[in-house]
C-alpha cells in the first residue's frame, strides 16, 4: 500500500468522524420493547408493506439490522416508504431481490445494455446493483421492476430527514458513495470511536 492511499484513507476516516456528529444523533436504542406488541417475521411483513405501498399508501418501518451503517441505525431510524416509478443511483430502496427475499439497501448502479445510467429511469428490466451502506462487497442483483418502494424520509426521535431534499444527506451519500475503497476503514472507525469510545464518555 502506498504511501498516498495511506495518507488518503487517515484523511478519509478523519474527515467521517468530523461528519457524523452533524449528521447523526447520539446512538442508542430507541424503546421499541415498551407495551404489547405483535412481531411478524420479514417474509410475512415485507410482503404485506409491499402490497400496501403499490397500492398508494405511505408506510413506516422500524429498521432493523446492521447493513445500512453508519447513518441508519437498527431500532433507532423509522423508513418511510411510498411509491416510486422511476430510481436513481443512490435512492435507498426496499426492493424484493428473490421471491420472498427483501432487502433495504441503496442503488449502486443501474444499467440498460450494459451501459450505466446516470439520471432517474423507469426502463423495468433494468439491471440493479444494490449495495447496504454497511457493506464493503458484498451486492445484489435485481430488476429495477423488482424495487417496491423507495424509502424518501427517515425519522429518529421524532425528528424527520427527507432523503430526497436534505443537503447534508445527499452531500453524506456523494461521500460515501465515491470512497467504497476507504468503507471497511471508515466503518472500523465509526464502530470503534462511535458506537463505544464516545458513547461510554458521554455516560461518565
Amino acid at each position: 500500500m502506498s504511501a498516498i492511499t495511506i495518507i488518503s484513507i487517515v484523511v478519509v476516516c478523519v474527515a467521517l468522524i468530523a461528519i457524523i456528529p452533524t449528521l447523526v444523533i447520539k446512538p442508542r436504542k430507541n424503546d421499541f420493547s415498551k407495551g404489547e406488541r405483535t412481531q411478524l417475521k420479514n417474509e410475512v411483513f415485507l410482503p404485506l408493506v409491499s402490497e400496501l405501498v403499490n397500492e398508494g399508501s405511505k408506510v413506516s418501518i422500524p429498521l432493523n439490522g446492521d447493513s445500512m451503517r453508519p447513518f441508519l441505525e437498527s431500532k433507532q431510524d423509522v423508513g418511510v416508504l411510498s411509491k416510486e416509478n422511476q430510481f436513481k443511483r443512490g435512492d435507498v430502496v426496499l426492493a424484493e431481490i428473490n421471491t420472498g427475499h427483501f432487502v433495504f439497501h441503496r442503488i449502486d448502479s443501474i444499467c440498460i445494455d450494459g451501459k450505466k445510467v446516470k439520471g432517474p429511469t423507469g426502463f423495468e428490466d433494468a439491471d440493479v446493483v444494490l449495495r447496504g451502506d454497511g457493506n464493503c462487497g458484498q451486492v445484489e442483483h435485481c430488476k429495477l421492476k423488482d424495487i417496491r418502494a423507495i424509502c424518501h424520509e427517515v425519522v429518529r426521535d421524532g425528528k424527520k430527514c427527507d432523503l430526497q431534499k436534505s443537503f447534508k444527506w445527499k452531500i453524506y451519500s456523494a461521500f460515501w458513495m465515491n470512497t467504497l475503497f476507504a468503507r471497511r476503514y471508515m466503518l472500523a472507525a465509526y464502530r470503534l470511536l462511535w458506537l463505544h469510545q464516545i458513547p461510554q464518555r458521554w455516560t461518565k
